[in-house]
């Protein structure tokens, strides 16, 4: 397979013409333009769907393109539960990115993923560098290509181990005072649940989404009985207005 840049050349002057791109596809390029171009042309949202479900895996990083896909993702399933709660969450975070505080000014960042997972000997530095490149690289296509998901996948660590760096990571955005940006950070926060429980959960929700069986974190605080359905649903509330009380809203 052979990555294209982006823009494509060869797609500027073919950009309307849904043949050229399919061929351009079919000659065993991965590129990124195209898909965008065949979203735009294609009326189906099924179809519009996959064609940028292909592109969000060729731009994992790219924010629009992750936007687009999981808007697609909606108007083709409006039911698409766990699309709708990441569209949320980007634009949460989006406009904080936007808001000018001191709250966080200069703050100081927990560490990445992957700096945990060498601290605490799940994988080597290698290792790290070698996945590293499989995001950005031309391998072939993936649903997912967040740093965790592909570290399982190569088999290189288990659910356990991805869910304990996660646990550490949270702790360190704690003690760093970095606002929770997810409901399992503010649960152990406002000690509704316990670190070790929060890294069960986690462990348990990997290891059923390696089987295709995708479960939101509340529902399997709720399986594990760990805590309630109408706590998870008052600390979701809570949350969000405890978050957006510190901006005068």
């Amino acid at each position: 397979m052979k990555q294209c840049q982006y823009p494509c050349p060869i797609v500027s002057s073919v950009r309307h013409d849904i043949t050229a791109l399919r061929t351009h596809l079919l000659e065993g390029y991965q590129c990124l333009d195209t898909w965008l171009s065949l979203s735009r042309l294609v009326n189906d949202p099924q179809k519009r769907r996959d064609c940028l479900e292909r592109a969000s895996v060729l731009a994992p990083d790219n924010e629009e393109v992750q936007l687009a896909y999981l808007e697609s993702r909606i108007a083709a399933d409006p039911n698409d539960k766990l699309a709708r709660q990441r569209l949320a969450e980007i634009h949460t975070l989006k406009l904080l990115s936007d808001v000018k505080s001191t709250h966080f000014h200069e703050q100081p960042k927990a560490r990445l993923l992957g700096d945990i997972l060498i601290s605490v000997g799940a994988i080597s530095a290698a290792e790290l560098q070698a996945v590293l490149k499989m995001q950005t690289s031309g391998s072939p296509i993936t649903t997912d290509r967040r740093l965790g998901q592909l570290l399982l996948r190569q088999g290189m660590i288990t659910p356990a181990k991805l869910a304990h760096a996660l646990i550490v990571q949270q702790q360190e955005r704690s003690q760093l005072r970095i606002a929770p940006q997810v409901l399992g950070e503010y649960l152990v926060e406002r000690q509704f649940i316990t670190p070790q429980q929060l890294e069960l959960a986690l462990a348990e929700q990997l290891r059923l989404d390696q089987k295709g069986h995708a479960l939101s974190l509340g529902q399997i605080l709720v399986r594990l009985n760990m805590i309630s359905q109408e706590r998870i649903e008052q600390a979701a509330k809570e949350h969000e207005l405890i978050f957006w009380s510190k901006f005068g809203y």
